[in-house]
């Protein structure tokens, strides 16, 4: 059975005469899950038998002429339509502003009508669906693409994927200047896409002007859908500013005795990434940590074109005096109108001593459930900044082989490791003395 085809906002037209389909009596009733009371009811409905109308034009109402009564044959009502009859209108609305759904009228063959999007098409069609967003106000740097955030939602059984379209409405960004809607379309597919976060990539386009801040307000709808569309108001930072630089991290720790020999400190800027940049940062700590860094108080960071963030590597002098664990203060000078991350403007470095043995910790193994004939346990520890351990198990009790497990990095909070295996064995776990900690961390 072929559907009709809306070829024309005034005109419904129909390729092939619709047939008309027996409809059960009875309501299927579909329950959602098994713990909740929402359900739906799918009625039987007449099928409505389209009527063409093929011509537009305004004509002169001529009079009515005197037609016969026409008789009925025997046995048929002399009242009421004998067919149900489908009349859509729909009027163009004022220029800027959103159109309202079009309204849709069904008239049976008891002349109760009935209104709304559904009453053309059956449960699960493109007008059901609708729009979202858990993000309607956005700030993002120009140097990218602006992620126009939406969810999907409602009930849809058809096929072809769902398009997603986006329209500038107003705002002091221009389009085809500060960014590009020559294909504001996303194409959701049928199965599986409904439901979950999508965005709609709106790329913007780079210029060499700092027109500072500006504003765009998108409007976001679904092609076929008749729910009212979503807006999405976007800041677009100027990437021409010189923006904010900060070490990724408040705290980093390594050991004078790392084999990797240096110490790596990360750091990364916002906004303007198209021109290199340098930054300084002075050392302050004890002479004896100052030493082992290098000697050095001061130094630079470069930023090269396209970076947004570096590492910033520091030589280690492993000397053979104990001198225990150390902070050092890392703190950004601010330099050609960079500014500095609020909060991430300073760090501080924590540095071990290989020469003082680390102070081991307790282990602590607690067993839990894991289902599906495995067990399962958590094996946690503390370690020092600057130090790691190595988790190991045996399955043969004490006299081994052991096997690794995990590596704990020293951190000033416990650190948790889990483990399961099947119910019919036995696991021993055991940790070996703290030893010199190879990279710096956190990353």
């Amino acid at each position: 059975m072929k559907a009709c085809v809306r070829k024309d906002p005034t005109l419904l037209k129909c390729d092939h005469a619709l047939q008309f389909v027996a409809v059960l009596a009875a309501a299927i009733t579909l329950t959602l899950g098994t713990s909740s009371a929402q359900q739906i009811i799918f009625a039987p409905r007449p099928v409505p038998m389209a009527v063409e109308i093929s011509d537009i034009t305004p004509r002169p109402i001529q009079p009515e002429s005197p037609v016969a009564p026409r008789t009925p044959p025997a046995g048929t009502d002399a009242e009421g339509p004998t067919t149900n009859a489908v009349v859509s209108r729909t009027e163009e609305a004022p220029s800027g502003t959103i159109p309202a759904a079009p309204t849709e009228r069904t008239h049976n063959g008891s002349g109760v009508g009935e209104t709304g999007a559904g009453a053309l098409s059956a449960a699960g069609g493109l007008e059901s669906l609708y729009l979202t967003s858990d993000n309607p106000r956005l700030e993002i740097s120009e140097s990218s693409y602006i992620p126009l955030f939406f969810t999907i939602l409602g009930t849809y059984t058809g096929t072809n994927d769902v398009v997603v379209r986006a329209r500038f409405i107003r705002g002091s960004a221009t389009p085809g200047e500060d960014f590009d809607l020559s294909q504001p379309v996303k194409l959701v597919p049928a199965v599986g896409g409904l439901g979950s976060l999508g965005w709609l990539p709106v790329p913007t386009i780079l210029d060499e002007v700092n027109e500072g801040n500006e504003t765009a307000l998108f409007e976001l709808s679904i092609d076929g859908s008749t729910n009212a569309p979503i807006r999405i108001e976007v800041t677009l930072l100027e990437n021409m500013n010189p923006g904010q630089v900060g070490f990724v991290s408040t705290r980093f720790q390594i050991n004078e005795g790392s084999t990797n020999g240096y110490a790596q400190i990360r750091l990364w800027r916002t906004l303007n990434t198209r021109q290199a940049a340098t930054v300084t940062y002075r050392l302050e700590g004890p002479a004896s940590a100052i030493a082992v860094l290098g000697g050095q108080t001061r130094r630079t960071a470069t930023f090269n074109p396209g970076d947004s963030q570096i590492f910033v590597r520091i030589p280690l002098v492993n000397d053979t005096e104990a001198q225990g664990t150390q902070d050092v203060r890392l703190t950004l000078e601010p330099n050609d109108g960079t500014v500095l991350m609020e909060a991430f403007g300073s760090s501080l470095l924590t540095v071990a001593d290989d020469e003082t043995p680390g102070v081991g910790a307790p282990l602590s193994i607690s067993e839990y459930e894991s289902g599906d004939g495995r067990r399962g346990v958590a094996v946690s520890t503390m370690v020092l900044r600057g130090y790691q351990v190595r988790l190991e198990y045996s399955e043969n009790g004490i006299a081994g082989p052991w096997q690794p497990s995990w590596i704990f990095e020293g951190a000033d909070v416990e650190r948790v490791a889990f483990d399961s295996y099947d119910s019919s064995t036995m696991r021993m776990y055991r940790i070996l003395p703290p030893e010199p900690l190879d990279f710096t961390f956190p990353w």
